[in-house]
């Protein structure tokens, strides 16, 4: 069974390497991605797991807008 820790580490590295491959469209997939998984740990009462997941999306959000800022 997948557990949190794995899909964290699944996400960080799916967020680096979009970044450095500059897939902006990628990265805003891992987003939304991350923010249903946010709303379902919301859902079941687990504070620390959103948190988790809000700072990954954040992370993704942040690396999107430094890449469009690059393109421009």
């Amino acid at each position: 069974m997948l557990t949190i820790e794995q899909l964290v580490g699944y996400c960080e590295r799916t967020i680096a390497e979009r970044h450095l491959a500059g897939d902006r469209e990628g990265l805003r997939r891992v987003q939304l991605a991350l923010a249903v998984l946010m709303e379902a740990a919301q859902s079941a009462g687990d504070k620390e797991t959103a948190r988790r997941l809000q700072l990954l999306a954040a992370r993704s959000a942040n690396l999107q807008e430094q890449l469009e800022g690059e393109g421009a």
